[in-house]
């Protein structure tokens, strides 16, 4: 037998009652929302100590969109299912307070690799078959969100990863800082299995539309097979890029110097970030990009190079990009301006 719903907002408003007296009590402040009704359920926790969990209920004929995620105590961070109306309650291990002192911090991280850390006591749930290539990679440490800002000595630097038989074709764009050599990679594009005409007029609408205010020129870094020709039409990738105006520079073609660029920037505070709307980036680094084990390897037996996979292609962009950061630093003469008018004699 079903309990009215009549009796379950009076008990719903009942314990909201009592956990306001005991917020009272404690003097927090009690913020009301006009268009939500706020059910706080409070739990079993230590005495004295007052911890809840919060159950919205949206009103008949509030707006929609209204809900957003807070976080009414350290380490629990909560918000709406929109499609099923559903609290979601997400607790962290510092939501115990004895995990939050620097003390503990340092004595369970050791001996444990970063994405194993993350995903036991951290909010990582997907694992993925493989070594991780950049285990230093943290999303807490490395992405950053809100608005973008450009600042003076700022260049537009891309990567792009394809090649004469390749129908993955993958693209990013970093904002390079020419004096301190960081990187903030802003901007995306990948294909499976696309058409290259199609992927270029795409980013090249990217570029003039978001970006090309604030540079009307760019450097384009690129995997060496773009030069290659294929063999039936007798025409490169590169040869396409320069149609469409991006003029490429050959990347760096070995792995461990390409890995080692991005792991400098990765253990340089504030050298490496990612907005959070590079999610395919965001993904690859975190776990995605892996090597393969060995097909007869016994226990942690990995293959030298990364797996070819749907986040192959954007970390090569990547790394194209923090392997060749010494070329964004060189003067490019009459950069952005049109060139100067001569008289031939």
């Amino acid at each position: 037998m079903r309990t009215p719903k009549s009796d379950l907002r009076a008990r719903h408003h009942e314990l909201d009652e009592s956990y306001k007296a005991a917020e009272a009590q404690q003097g927090r402040a009690i913020v009301e929302r006009p268009s939500i009704v706020d059910y706080r359920v409070p739990t079993l926790r230590a005495a004295g100590e007052a911890v809840a969990t919060t159950i919205d209920e949206e009103l008949s004929g509030a707006p929609a969109g209204t809900y957003a995620k807070d976080r009414p105590l350290p380490g629990i961070t909560s918000w709406i299912n929109k499609r099923n109306g559903f609290r979601i309650v997400d607790l962290e291990y510092t939501a115990d307070p004895v995990k939050r002192t620097p003390e503990w911090l340092e004595r369970n991280q050791k001996g444990i690799p970063r994405r194993e850390f993350e995903r036991e006591y951290g909010r990582r749930w997907t694992v993925y078959e493989g070594k991780p290539v950049y285990q230093t990679f943290s999303e807490a440490l490395h992405t950053f969100t809100g608005k973008i800002t450009i600042a003076d000595r700022i260049r537009l630097v891309s990567g792009w990863d394809a090649g004469p038989t390749d129908v993955n074709l993958a693209w990013s764009l970093a904002l390079v800082n020419v004096r301190k050599l960081t990187v903030q990679f802003v901007d995306e594009y990948f294909v499976d299995d696309g058409d290259v005409d199609d992927f270029l007029q795409t980013v090249q609408t990217k570029f003039q539309l978001d970006w090309a205010r604030f540079s009307t020129t760019g450097i384009h870094i690129a995997d060496q097979s773009v030069f290659t020709e294929t063999n039936i039409e007798k025409k490169s990738f590169g040869t396409m890029l320069r149609r469409h105006g991006f003029y490429p520079i050959a990347g760096e073609i070995s792995f461990a110097k390409r890995r080692s660029g991005v792991e400098r920037l990765l253990e340089t505070y504030d050298a490496f970030k990612v907005h959070e709307r590079c999610k395919l980036i965001i993904e690859a680094l975190s776990g995605g990009y892996v090597y393969g084990k060995l097909a007869g390897g016994v226990g942690g037996q990995y293959k030298e190079t990364p797996l070819k996979n749907e986040f192959s292609h954007i970390a090569n962009t990547v790394e194209y990009i923090c392997s060749r950061l010494n070329v964004a630093a060189m003067h490019i003469p009459f950069e952005g301006r049109p060139l100067p008018r001569m008289r031939i004699i």
